[in-house]
């Protein structure tokens, strides 16, 4: 799996810890989650050191994307979004 980052998330996860979670919300439609908070446990996450920041993932055991896109989003208030092969949802 491909993990690319664009600078300006890189430098919005350095500012908050240099540490990037990714995770699949499996409510629904499975749609993928970005967060620089630390999740209460970390069993279950892969770990991929990118561009100087630590990107931790938990995604589906099965099925990997061949490329995850991780950006910055929002103007007043910044957010990092990732993407399963050009998706927001899990496919």
């Amino acid at each position: 799996m491909l993990v690319t980052v664009t600078p300006e998330l890189r430098q919005y996860v350095i500012d908050r810890g240099g540490s990037l979670f990714v995770r699949c919300q499996r409510r629904g439609t499975p749609f993928l989650e970005a967060t620089t908070k630390e999740p209460r446990s970390l069993a279950g996450y892969e770990v991929f050191v990118v561009e100087e920041i630590l990107v931790l993932t938990r995604l589906p055991a099965r099925r990997r994307p061949a490329e995850l896109q991780l950006h910055l989003e929002g103007r007043r208030w910044k957010r990092a979004v990732a993407s399963w092969d050009g998706c927001a949802y899990v496919i």
